[in-house]
């Protein structure tokens, strides 16, 4: 990822992303219902960030779309035979049956045997629709072999009609990487009472007298300073630190540090900073290997930082 990159992504976890339901659809989300409108969909599509529903009407959006017998300038039309029939289970009298929700069967997981019923219907033909659309609700609850189930739905698809998996997760970064590597993650956005705005201001600004300070005195405790204020920048209920799944933590550590990257007296830092944002962006990977949050931190801080400091003080 490009220090680009690493900014984009860190400002949608910092709330900069367009997915706040007042302010309508991500971009991401527009180009995939365009795709769709089009028959050009990826068949298997992460619809990750934003809260529950946010994910469920995404996807709703997105299985019409693809099943619209309408022109594909005016998909999903909402009044076709499908549009009309495509509802989620629970919610409505409505029936596609070439529309199919896997729900989480099981107390905390999606069962492996759920993922193979799932599978079995994919290899029969549309029964209507010119292809399918398969919703795996909850799919950050699918156990290994319920994900390594599906995967073989993925990589040999039935030939002929196009089928269509949309996996809905808090972050894409809740799925096994096997998975992400066949799907196209789309950002809905942050989720509804997301970070607190002036926590985040003031856990940046504690991070950038932290580091600025471990550049003066060179002492290490200035560092494990630096690395704790990106733990409060972190910290959001529902989504914090405890969850080893959630990515937005990270997200929101990033924000911190490309926001100290733009401050003065870190202006000799950008380099180093730039490049902590950007693995602070893949870490939720190592957390899922039971490293704790804190001691990722702070090697990471260590890691980008002190020889460059180091190296200063060396050249004073």
């Amino acid at each position: 990822m490009s220090a680009a990159g690493a900014a984009a992504a860190a400002g949608r976890g910092a709330g900069g992303g367009a997915g706040d339901a007042a302010a309508g659809p991500a971009p991401a989300f527009d180009a995939a219902l365009d795709a769709a409108r089009r028959g050009l969909l990826y068949p298997a599509v992460i619809l990750h960030g934003g809260d529950p529903e946010r994910r469920r009407d995404a996807a709703l959006a997105l299985a019409r779309a693809v099943l619209c017998e309408a022109a594909p300038a005016e998909r999903p039309c909402g009044v076709c035979r499908h549009c009309r029939r495509i509802a989620w289970p629970g919610e409505s009298d409505a029936f596609h049956p070439d529309f199919q929700a896997l729900e989480r069967d099981l107390k905390t997981a999606t069962s492996v045997d759920a993922a193979r019923e799932l599978v079995r219907t994919v290899q029969l033909a549309p029964f209507e629709a010119r292809g399918q659309a398969f919703a795996i609700v909850s799919a950050e609850t699918l156990t290994d072999e319920a994900a390594n189930a599906l995967l073989k739905a993925l990589e040999e698809p039935p030939s002929g009609s196009p089928r269509h998996f949309l996996l809905l997760a808090p972050s894409q970064f809740d799925l096994l990487p096997t998975l992400r590597s066949r799907s196209l993650a789309v950002y809905l956005g942050e989720p509804s009472g997301g970070g607190d705005p002036e926590a985040a201001a003031e856990a940046a600004e504690a991070f950038t007298g932290a580091v600025a300070r471990w550049g003066a005195s060179g002492s290490a405790a200035w560092l494990l300073a630096a690395a704790a204020a990106l733990r409060r920048a972190g910290e959001v209920p529902g989504a914090g630190w405890d969850d080893p799944r959630s990515g937005r933590p990270w997200s929101l550590a990033a924000a911190a540090v490309l926001a100290a990257a733009g401050a003065d007296p870190l202006a000799r830092l950008r380099r180093p900073l730039l490049a902590l944002a950007e693995e602070l962006l893949a870490e939720p990977e190592l957390r899922l290997r039971g490293i704790q949050a804190d001691r990722i931190l702070e090697g990471l801080v260590a890691r980008h930082l002190a020889p460059d400091l180091l190296d200063h003080r060396g050249r004073s």
